[in-house]
């Protein structure tokens, strides 16, 4: 049976992990999930609160990335709750519902052969809450990706961890809701995605093998990607925690697709990024880099693409799934871009963006004449980075929350820029700089201090002003 025991000491490690790690093929720390689905459920009720209750957020937020990078995690995640409680709508939350929500919630197995049948699900707390409630349950449902619900159980709450036979699960992706039942009361808790596949075993080697008979001329991002996806499955089967919920049921049928195609690129990955989020190794030369990718439903011609490039601690999930709640990859989407977030670590990146323009000009019409870059905090760094190095391919660079220089007057004055930071953001000092640089170069750039607001949410409070700037330079390259 496995152990849901997350001591301070392991949450520590793991954060650290990500901070200091170059790219890696699956990142596997579970306190980074919990941080982002927190960030992400903060930000999707302080989009709706006017800008008094806004601003009540700010110091519990200052207060989780201080400790976030401080690697105090546990109370990173109480700060993010606090932050959430305070924008959002409603009552204010009581003990009950402040220890059913400082709980994480792991499932075991995270992917397993459709023939397993029993669950076993993870309730420890991040941080010290008040005792359970004499009388309190747990719900569980089980939904497929489509919503249709398939079981549901609901169990005296005595112990941290539950076990649960469900039965038999159809293949594909999962998802389990935990929902806190005490009296009349139903608080949801967390949802959690968990994957079950035919012949899991089979189907994993045969991908395994798959990159021993590649043909000379394969695409070097077809071979990548099924090599990274074969390494993904594994960490996942063999158990180890991961930063998202991955849907391992359609990643595994999108490499299987890959290894049908014999290393051509045949439409399939533009195919499916035209359906859903896709997990790519963008390689081109001797480079490579772990990308999340999304295209849009429908486009004729030749497509925009829009970069964005995380923060430190963050990885190519983070804009789809935290930034405003998936906000900037959705806004990009709505206006007919290639949304493209690569994985960067403290060393950079694993190809520049000429690299992956050329790699992705394999797959998709490229518009090279609107490429867009986004960068949060250290993000904004690369941002700069990259502009100083191919200023000719971009088109328009945003800064958020950082900085960086750009050493080039040609490439400063070359490219336009919008640079925000909040009132309260560490890296205003960086973004203002930056700025004060750019201008001096003769750069045509923007400068914008948003008030009431800290290094996370400035991403989200600068959507708006962001987009219309992309826009003005998107209208004029037509």
């Amino acid at each position: 049976m496995p152990t849901f025991a997350m001591s301070r000491r392991s949450l520590v490690a793991g954060a650290l992990v990500s901070l200091v790690a170059t790219a890696i093929p699956a990142p596997a720390q579970e306190v980074r999930a919990e941080l982002g689905r927190r960030l992400a459920r903060f930000e999707t009720a302080w989009e709706e609160a006017d800008p008094a209750t806004r601003a009540l957020a700010v110091k519990p937020m200052e207060e989780a990335v201080r400790c976030f990078f401080s690697l105090q995690l546990g109370t990173a995640a109480r700060r993010l709750d606090e932050a959430w409680y305070a924008v959002r709508g409603g009552a204010a939350a009581d003990d009950t519902e402040r220890c059913a929500i400082a709980r994480a919630i792991v499932v075991e197995p995270r992917l397993a052969d459709s023939t397993a049948t029993g669950l076993t699900i993870g309730l420890p707390a991040l941080y010290g809450t008040e005792p359970w409630p004499a009388g309190g349950r747990i719900g569980l449902t089980i939904d497929t990706r489509a919503g249709d619900a398939t079981a549901t159980t609901s169990r005296d709450w005595t112990a941290d961890e539950i076990d649960w036979d469900p039965g038999v699960l159809p293949e594909g992706d999962h998802t389990l809701a935990v929902t806190c039942l005490v009296g009349d009361r139903r608080i949801p808790c967390a949802t959690r995605g968990f994957s079950r596949v035919d012949r899991l075993a089979e189907r994993r080697t045969a991908l395994e093998q798959a990159g021993s008979a590649w043909p000379a001329d394969a695409d070097a991002t077809v071979r990548a990607t099924v090599a990274q996806t074969a390494d993904l499955l594994a960490a996942l089967a063999d158990g180890r925690q991961q930063e998202t919920d991955y849907p391992a049921a359609r990643l595994l049928r999108f490499a299987e697709a890959l290894v049908a195609g014999n290393g051509a690129a045949a439409g399939t990955i533009a195919a499916a990024a035209r359906e859903h989020d896709v997990w790519l190794a963008l390689a081109h030369g001797s480079g490579k880099v772990p990308v999340r990718l999304r295209a849009p439903e429908a486009a004729a011609g030749p497509l925009p693409v829009l970069f964005l490039f995380h923060g430190a601690g963050g990885s190519e999930n983070m804009f789809f799934e935290t930034c405003g709640a998936g906000r900037a990859a959705r806004l990009g989407l709505e206006r007919g871009w290639l949304v493209v977030a690569p994985r960067q670590g403290v060393f950079g990146l694993g190809l520049d963006i000429d690299g992956m323009l050329e790699a992705l000009a394999v797959h998709f019409p490229i518009d090279r004449t609107r490429v867009f870059l986004v960068g949060h905090s250290m993000g904004a760094v690369q941002t700069s980075r990259q502009v100083a190095k191919h200023p000719g391919l971009v088109a328009a660079a945003v800064g958020l929350g950082g900085g960086g220089t750009v050493s080039k007057d040609e490439a400063a004055r070359r490219v336009p820029w919008f640079i925000a930071a909040g009132e309260h953001d560490f890296g205003k000092r960086g973004a203002e700089a930056l700025a004060k640089q750019l201008a001096a170069a003769g750069s045509t750039v923007t400068y914008r201090e948003i008030p009431a607001v800290e290094h996370m949410v400035i991403v989200q409070a600068a959507l708006d002003e962001v987009f219309s700037f992309l826009d003005g330079v998107a209208a004029r390259g037509e």
